[in-house]
């Protein structure tokens, strides 16, 4: 997972695709817009069993991310990024998220990138994310320190310096050791706004760094919900997604996201497919 091993494919992508990159040159003007809208009623019970199993907090937002990166895994066309004139693909999977440094109101929020691999289950990202927050909360991470540096600069340098970084970023110069610990070089960026009770709004995209995606999660709400001609009241939840089209199409992201979906609303589904790639399924 180096920002300096991904490789530039836009040799191997059609051409229509390629001139995107001359028309539309940066990232936030190329977005395009869907959602998903969730059935839960089988997805909180198996949460619920989980934890119940594990003893761990498995939540939600674990199981998204696992689904998630299992998905961008299996079809790396999901997994790139335009940069200048050029599309590159990644070097493997991340998902930065958002949490709070202390149980507080006004607490500091801190981004973590989460490194996600094909056989990762909802366990197994439970474990990866509470590491990474004692280690968020016992201390400054890199992000904070590399902000806190960067501002101790009098405006005169800081700002033709960002002006420099923005230019290395855009034209995919910039040195490993300063982008792979970054947060926002990464696969997607997940807000879970749903935590804190509110719905879901699409997020722009940001121009720094390299992520194609932007999705914000929604609080679990009742909804009538269609089965077998009936009509019954499930929990839903609302996926909000901001998509770099120069990477790929929305229709193509769309029914690339199809399987994520299935292994959302059936964990059972998504626990029996861990055996082909090595993994314990959950009992």
């Amino acid at each position: 997972m180096a920002y300096r091993k991904d490789r530039n494919i836009t040799g191997e992508i059609p051409n229509y695709r390629r001139i995107l990159a001359h028309i539309i040159p940066d990232r936030d003007h190329a977005a395009v817009y869907f959602e998903q809208d969730l059935d839960l009623s089988r997805t909180l019970p198996w949460l619920e069993a989980e934890r119940e199993r594990t003893g761990k907090k498995i939540s939600f937002l674990h199981l998204f991310l696992a689904a998630t990166g299992r998905t961008l895994n299996q079809r790396p066309q999901l997994n790139r990024y335009a940069k200048g004139w050029r599309v590159y693909q990644r070097d493997g999977v991340t998902i930065t998220i958002s949490v709070k440094k202390s149980l507080q109101d006004g607490a500091k929020i801190v981004l973590l990138k989460v490194p996600l691999t094909i056989g990762d289950t909802p366990e197994s990202v439970h474990d990866k994310v509470v590491a990474m927050v004692g280690e968020g909360r016992s201390g400054d991470t890199h992000d904070e320190k590399e902000t806190a540096f960067f501002l101790m600069l009098p405006g005169i340098i800081l700002s033709p310096l960002v002006k420099l970084v923005l230019w290395l970023d855009r034209w995919h110069l910039l040195p490993g050791f300063f982008a792979d610990p970054d947060p926002m070089f990464t696969s997607m960026v997940c807000a879970n706004v749903g935590s804190v009770g509110i719905a879901p709004g699409y997020h722009h995209l940001y121009e720094y760094g390299n992520s194609s995606f932007f999705a914000t999660i929604g609080a679990f709400h009742d909804a009538p919900t269609a089965v077998e001609g009936d009509v019954e009241v499930h929990p839903r939840v609302r996926i909000k997604y901001t998509f770099d089209e120069r990477v790929d199409d929305a229709l193509s992201c769309a029914l690339g996201l199809a399987g994520q979906v299935e292994m959302i609303e059936d964990p059972l589904s998504f626990a029996r497919g861990i055996r082909d790639f090595g993994g314990s399924p959950p009992r």
